[in-house]
This record gives C-alpha cells, structure tokens and sequence, in this order.
C-alpha cells in the first residue's frame, strides 16, 4: 500500500465522521421505535387518566424521513365545549330601537288607513252633481250620463265627465267641472244658443251661430225656420275633435241668416237654395235671393229695395229676384225665363 492512502486526507477524515454519526443516530431511532411495555393498572380507588397513544415522529433530512401518525383521543377525554354567551344569545330577544324608519313605517301605515276611508265610507262617495248654468238639458239627464254615482270622490277624473258630458249632449259646448271633499261635485255647463232651425228632407236640426248644428231640445224664443231645398256647402272640419257638435254652416252663412233674420218682411219665411243661396218667400209672389255669404249684405239690401219699387212702379210682377251680386242684379218674369 503507497504511503499517501496510509495518510487520510481532509475529505476522507470529514466523510468517515459523518458516517459514524449517522449510524449512531439510526441506533437511537431503532430504540425509540421499540413499542414500551403496557404499565401496570393503577389501583381501583384513584383512577388516572390515560394519554392518547401517539405514535413517534421520525424525521430525517438528507438521510433522513419524517413520518406523522394521527392519534384519535379516548372517548373520556372528549368533553362537548359549551360557550356561556352562545347560551345567552339562544334565547335573548332583539333589542328595538325607534329611529326614522319607525316613522316611515307609521306614515306608510296612516295613507293606507285614509285611503281605505277614502274607498269605503259612505261621506266620501258621490252621488249625484251640481249643475249649473243648464236651460234645455235638465240636471237629471246629465247627471245619468256622468258615471260617479257610488265613487270615490277623490278618484273622480273632471276631465272624463267633461267628456262623457260633451258625447252625450252635442248642444252643451263645454262643462267646467269641479271635485271638492269629501264628496261634492259642481258642473258648470255651457250651452249652445240656436239662431235658426234649418229643415231639409223632412228632418229639423238647430243652428247656432258659428254654424253648428245639433238636435232639437226643448224651447227656443225667436228663433228663425230656414226651409233648405239642398244642402249647403260642407264647412271645414276639425279632424281632432270626437264628440260634440259638428259644423254644419260655414261661418259667414250662419251669418248672413243673423243678418236677413230682422229684415225678412212680415208673413215671409226664410229659405235656402243650392244654387242661388239664402233668401225668402215673399208673400207679394216672388222669391228673393242673396247669396251665400253675408259680405255687402247692407249693400244688396239696398240696392233689393230699390229694385222692387222699380218694379213695383212699372207694374211688372217678377217671379225670382237675385241680388248675390249687386252690381249686376237680375230678375225673372216667368219660371221659365
């Protein structure tokens, strides 16, 4: 053998010592994992408690290894942990406090009791309603017709009554109506006022004075017959408007009826031709003639007047007398002619 493996180096000297030391550590762990002997039973009168068995942790780095062993306690050692304040929480009750929610709560609580008030009591129901400002349409009718018999008040919409007032009557032009608590409701009506009751085709209707027309109802003083053997010319219709009266007149012949009404001679009647326009049957035996509109209606009067002392003087006996246009006026002799 050379002399240098007789010498250990550094290395070798560190290496061997290490290997002594582990085997003498696997030495210990062999004896700590050799299973003791059970101990003696204690005596009978002092019974002891016994220690879970655990088993031994064996850990080992580089050489070595770690084991771990879960131990189940005895059944002795296991105790139900019970909390005092678990306990007390179980059966103690909530703590009520009043802040702004309570108040929510007690407003929210009132508006339901009103309004079930509202709904139920008899104080605040409606019956029947006001009217006011009626002549020919009696308060009884118009009260059928509007729908709040047994209503709440406070649910009463004016501007349906309006309506229902206005679809069920043509001649009422407009009602104002008003609700007041606990239960009174006051109609204002307007009526419309007739000037003439035109007849055509057997069938009477009445005109106001803008030209609308509605059915007969009632009484109506002063009022003027217009004998139409056509109709007239349509007026232009409001496409937005639903109930009420409907225009029958244009304006400016609703008009000159107001306007020929006071001079219509005694015993005479007013009529309407298509062709020729309004005028009247006069009782001396001719028809008279002034168009269909009241423009120069002084005008065509005048120069009517004038024409029929002129003829009268020349004992002629007209027939038909037109003056729609009064600078060229014309009569007729015969039917004929």
């Amino acid at each position: 053998m050379s002399p240098d493996r007789l010498t250990l180096t550094r290395a070798e000297a560190i290496r061997r010592r290490k290997e002594e030391e582990q085997k003498r550590r696997e030495k210990l762990t062999q004896k700590r994992v050799q299973v003791a002997e059970p101990p003696s039973a204690p005596p009978a009168d002092r019974p002891t408690q016994v220690a879970p068995r655990v088993s031994p942790t064996v850990a080992r780095s580089r050489f070595r290894a770690r084991y771990d062993v879960a131990a189940m306690p005895l059944r002795e050692q296991v105790r139900p942990q019970t909390s005092t304040r678990w306990q007390g929480a179980a059966f103690s009750l909530p703590k009520i406090t009043f802040g702004p929610r309570w108040f929510s709560l007690l407003l929210v609580i009132a508006c339901v009791l009103m309004l079930y008030f509202y709904v139920t009591e008899p104080v605040f129901l409606a019956q029947e309603a006001v009217i006011l400002g009626n002549g020919r349409v009696s308060a009884q009718e118009i009260n059928t017709v509007l729908g709040i018999r047994n209503r709440p008040a406070a649910f009463l919409n004016p501007a349906q009554i309006e309506y229902n007032i206005r679809a069920s009557f043509p001649e009422i032009y407009g009602a104002y109506v008003q609700v007041e608590l606990p239960a009174r409701v006051t109609i204002t009506v307007v009526e419309r006022q007739p000037v003439a009751a035109w007849q055509q085709d057997g069938q009477v209707l009445w005109v106001d004075a803008q030209g609308y027309a509605f059915p007969p109802r009632g009484e109506a003083a002063g009022l003027i017959t217009v004998n139409a053997t056509g109709s007239p010319p349509a007026p232009e219709a409001d496409p937005s408007q639903t109930v009420g009266a409907r225009p029958f007149l244009r304006p400016e012949l609703s008009a000159a009826i107001a306007t020929l009404a006071p001079q219509i001679p005694e015993g005479a009647t007013l009529v309407y031709d298509p062709k020729y326009g309004l005028g009247w049957s006069d009782p001396r035996g001719w028809q008279a003639y002034f168009g269909n509109n009241n423009q120069n209606m002084h005008v065509k009067l005048l120069v009517y007047q004038a024409l029929v002392e002129n003829l009268t003087a020349r004992g002629v006996q007209p027939t038909v007398i037109n003056v729609e246009y009064p600078d060229a006026p014309f009569y007729r002799i015969s039917k004929n002619d």
